[in-house]
């Protein structure tokens, strides 16, 4: 399967699973936090004043409090896929106004060309379905000298819940995510120049199984692929996927969940007509 192009995922699943966590999402995701203010202190080393800003894949509105607070005269305007996510992002950052707050496709902006002087994603992007088409959609929307700053995810993510599964069947159960060199190609396709992206893994660490697959529902970071298998869990089948995790992912009494969190900035030529 070619992970640039469509079809990869199962759009209205992704909206559905993210307007289920809405609610949970804060108290679950430690990891999209703590990779939120890996992002937002990337901003520092910038030499950029942006006047409007656009948060795609805003979730319940955090990144919007650290942007305003980096930019205190910029207009910050955020999107989601789901709308219980801007609900609880307008209840988490009051000033942000109905206006400011878009429901939307991040692959379908709603915005006129050039309007923007920084997009901002963090962790949204492994949820587009055409990531060449949604990198082309942040570029006609940027103005001339605009930065591109995200993170996304790359395929080493949940590696240890992949294997687990496979011991189980062949579809596929965690998504397969795009490799760093390709996004980086595909951001050059998309006419954003200086492309510079990089790599880390984070570890979470779980003392119950349980725990572990509760974060990735209280998320919304369930299986979309087109190609998963439906139906619920069995619960002999949970317990052959925690018998195959002890052997992937356990070490030191703990289930380990690994995430390769791969990051990325670029800027839009000054030179674009």
């Amino acid at each position: 399967m070619d992970l640039l192009n469509p079809p990869r995922l199962d759009k209205q699943s992704v909206k559905k699973f993210s307007e289920r966590a809405a609610k949970s999402y804060d108290n679950a995701g430690i990891l999209q936090e703590e990779v939120r203010n890996r992002l937002l202190e990337r901003l520092r080393y910038m030499r950029h004043q942006p006047r409007t800003v656009l948060d795609v894949g805003c979730g319940t509105g955090k990144a919007v409090r650290g942007l305003q607070k980096a930019y205190p005269r910029a207009r910050v305007h955020a999107i989601d896929i789901a709308r219980q996510m801007l609900l609880q992002a307008r209840s988490n950052f009051r000033p942000l106004s109905k206006r400011r707050l878009v429901a939307a496709d991040m692959e379908r902006l709603p915005f006129a060309g050039q309007a923007f002087d920084l997009v901002f994603s963090s962790l949204a992007l492994p949820w587009c379905n055409d990531l060449k088409a949604t990198l082309s959609e942040f570029t006609r929307v940027s103005r001339p000298g605009a930065l591109l700053l995200f993170s996304s995810f790359g395929p080493g993510t949940l590696r240890e819940l992949a294997a687990s599964w496979q011991e189980i069947d062949r579809r596929p159960h965690v998504h397969r995510f795009v490799d760093m060199h390709d996004v980086g190609d595909a951001m050059v396709a998309a006419g954003f120049v200086q492309p510079v992206v990089d790599a880390e893994v984070i570890r979470m660490e779980y003392r119950e199984f349980g725990k572990l697959l509760d974060d990735l529902k209280n998320t919304g970071a369930c299986n979309a692929d087109i190609e998963r298998r439906r139906g619920l869990m069995t619960p002999a089948q949970l317990r052959r996927l925690e018998h195959g995790y002890r052997e992937y992912g356990f070490e030191d009494d703990r289930f380990v969940a690994s995430y390769e969190v791969v990051y990325g900035h670029a800027w839009v030529n000054q030179a674009r007509a």
